[in-house]
């Protein structure tokens, strides 16, 4: 017979279960022992009992909440690199939320930012793979999507020029939003910090930011950090916009960076060298990232609502899925996320409001 304990545990531990969503993972024997304070002997116990009930599965890599048998048969991998990157860890935890609630199952496989996805074996029965891209594809790369014989959907990149399906963000778009929107806030004189490599996401966005400033008649200082593939970011924007401070005092009265994270740098070095956000300096970051609405001060930007975003690939695979020959490029709009790191410029006297 199971001691009190025990069966207050196993009691409390079937709610929190079931309130998580379906396929979730769940922590490790040491964060729950942690979580509960309890000895691994119960924690063990327990999670026994509730595998047993059907309650818990248990994967390669550890225990998740229930999801259908149909599920299983209804895996979708997604390929990424292992570059670190926010913006992939959030898609890729908000698209596994949004397919267990279709009853499909996302299985993450990662490979070498150097290597190509094709070094990548799925062992499992897949019934179609999403792929993001973090550099261009090889004449290789082309040749096996374009030959698979299940679905392939391409996500975060557009190929117009060639017979691939696609999910993206408009990245263009997304520039062009962000210049209106400074230029709207009163900001005639902008700075487009380049803070990333020179791929073509990163090119639209700019592109897209410049050309519309050019337009709507507002001055841009281009600040290229000169960021390759394969480095770190934010270890050469700090430094860059530290020089960069220390031997001029900016014109410009607005900055917008073409990555959150990086936007947060330029924040940290502006606040260094006695320049305040936004009161100073008003930043906007282009990339929606969900976590920025944390940044100190929260951060104004540009990007894609996630859920929907997610969704709307989930609609294409499930339409290839059913209808493979049919061609699928979908470009998803963007939006303005505002916060508190862009003010005011009241255009009379110049002051900001």
């Amino acid at each position: 017979m199971a001691s009190e304990k025990s069966e207050q545990l196993y009691q409390q531990m079937k709610l929190d279960i079931a309130g998580m969503p379906p396929d979730t993972r769940l922590p490790s024997i040491r964060a729950l022992m942690r979580s509960y304070s309890v000895s691994q002997l119960l924690i063990d116990r327990t999670l026994g009992r509730l595998r047993e009930e059907g309650a818990l599965r248990k994967r390669f890599d550890g225990l998740y909440t229930y999801l259908s048998e149909e599920a299983d048969s209804q895996a979708i991998a997604l390929i990424t690199s292992n570059w670190p990157s926010t913006v992939r860890m959030e898609q890729q935890e908000c698209l596994k939320r949004r397919a267990a609630l279709r009853n499909l199952r996302i299985l993450p496989f990662t490979h070498s930012f150097r290597a190509s996805f094709r070094s990548i074996r799925q062992q499992e029965h897949l019934k179609a793979i999403l792929i993001s891209p973090p550099s261009p594809l090889t004449a290789e790369d082309i040749d096996q999507i374009q030959n698979s014989r299940i679905p392939i959907l391409i996500i975060n990149h557009q190929y117009g020029e060639l017979n691939l399906h696609s999910v993206s963000p408009s990245y263009f778009e997304g520039g062009m939003l962000a210049a209106e929107y400074l230029i709207r806030k009163g900001h005639g004189k902008l700075a487009l910090l380049f803070s990333q490599p020179h791929n073509w996401c990163m090119n639209q966005r700019a592109e897209g930011f410049l050309k519309t400033a050019e337009l709507l008649g507002a001055e841009v200082r281009l600040l290229d950090v000169r960021v390759q593939n394969g480095e770190t970011a934010d270890e050469k924007v700090y430094p860059f916009l530290t020089d960069f401070l220390r031997r001029e005092t900016p014109e410009f009265t607005a900055l917008a960076a073409l990555c959150d994270c990086t936007a947060k740098t330029a924040i940290c070095a502006f606040a260094a060298a006695g320049y305040r956000t936004p009161d100073d300096i008003s930043v906007i970051g282009t990339e929606g990232l969900n976590a920025s609405q944390y940044f100190l001060p929260p951060l104004t930007c540009v990007g894609v609502d996630l859920a929907h975003y997610m969704d709307t690939v989930l609609d294409a695979v499930e339409e290839l899925i059913r209808n493979p020959e049919q061609q699928i490029r979908i470009t998803e709009p963007q939006k303005i996320f505002e916060r508190e790191s862009v003010k005011t410029i009241t255009r009379k006297t110049g002051a900001r409001a």
